[in-house]
């Protein structure tokens, strides 16, 4: 019997579904697909040859920021080749909750919070956008039209400006996906929580088995949905860990060494950006381990006895999992992973000073 899901129907139904160029590459033919491809391919490859032929490797510092910045390009280019064979695995994932539980992810609360989200990072990415625009495309034609009037090479670097920041805009792009992969998640277990509230409210009487085998049966499909989405991102998370975040504290020190408006507008998008996807990951496990609490307050009723074994069978199933994103299936990104993150980054911080004096 098909599951029916009391939920708010307002307009709101696709506010659980990721958007965004990739989540959009997703739905492309194979042929449209590989043009995209390849595109992309050719600016990480020019954005490489531009930065040996331009970088300045005179420090240790600025040779350990290229390879860290080439070996996040690869990494990316690695990961949005093997979007092809995945997207059909993408798609029926993103699916899966609404065709298991017949419920749709469009309650209020759920917008709500994909809004709130999306009003923060959505500036963050436009701001960024517009940044890199303006300096990789337009301020050196302008500087040669400027200067020489010279509208051949005018035409060429701008062509190649192009070129060169179609792959920067894939940073901000690249951090959406992994943000609206978490909120389709977090939309499944405030799903959850919905229902476990509902099932709160009903009268002791009225509450029956079914009833509550139907909510854990929707927990488990949530908790299957997450380490599938899980696995799904597991190379863009270790990407994002590997790289991003010992990049972030390279750049920190450059920054320091020669400040400037750009550096310190990069900077605080970085560190904004970092906060935000850390903190959508963690609230996963908050939200899945939140699940106990709502079903623990039922077993305070008073219930036959079928009743009561069903509520201990549901705490026994979520004190079982330990659901979440997780650093290549290593440790769950829980706050104590992220304490554990903040310790190792300390011990960083205080090579700060040696780094700093070395790239004077």
């Amino acid at each position: 019997m098909p599951r029916i899901c009391i939920t708010d129907l307002n307009g709101h139904s696709t506010s659980s579904r990721p958007i965004g160029v990739f989540a959009w590459m997703m739905q492309l033919e194979d042929k449209k697909l590989r043009l995209i491809h390849l595109l992309l391919i050719s600016a990480a490859i020019y954005l490489i040859y531009t930065d040996i032929m331009e970088a300045n490797t005179s420090s240790k510092l600025q040779k350990i920021h290229l390879i860290f910045r080439y070996g996040n390009l690869i990494s990316k280019i690695l990961w949005i080749v093997t979007l092809r064979s995945k997207r059909w695995q993408y798609t029926e994932l993103v699916d899966l909750f609404e065709n298991q539980t017949r419920c749709i992810l469009g309650n209020e609360r759920v917008y709500r919070h994909s809004t709130k989200v999306r009003r923060i990072f959505v500036p963050l990415c436009i701001m960024f956008v517009v940044q890199t625009i303006f300096i990789s495309v337009f301020y050196r034609p302008i500087m040669i039209l400027y200067g020489t009037n010279d509208y051949f090479h005018f035409g060429k670097s701008l062509t190649f400006g192009l070129l060169r920041a179609v792959f920067i805009c894939i940073y901000p792009l690249y951090t959406q996906l992994i943000i609206e992969c978490c909120l389709h998640i977090h939309a499944c277990w405030l799903t959850v929580d919905k229902q476990i509230c509902l099932l709160k409210n009903i009268d002791r009487r009225a509450l029956t088995i079914d009833k509550i085998r139907e909510v854990r049966s929707m927990y488990s499909i949530a908790a299957v949905i997450t380490e599938k989405m899980d696995s799904f991102l597991r190379f863009p998370i270790a990407i994002f860990f590997g790289f991003y975040i010992m990049a972030n504290f390279i750049f920190f020190v450059q920054f320091w060494t020669e400040l400037s408006l750009n550096k310190l507008i990069r900077f605080v998008w970085r560190c904004t950006v970092l906060a935000l996807v850390i903190s959508n990951m963690i609230y996963i496990h908050y939200l899945s381990h939140k699940s106990f609490d709502g079903v623990y307050a039922l077993s305070y009723g008073k219930h036959p006895l079928q009743v009561n074994n069903e509520i201990h069978l549901f705490l026994d199933r979520i004190g079982q999992s330990n659901v979440g994103f997780s650093f290549l299936k290593i440790s769950l990104i829980t706050p104590t992973f992220v304490t554990s993150l903040a310790s190792a980054t300390l011990t960083f911080v205080l090579s700060l000073p040696s780094l700093i004096e070395e790239s004077i």
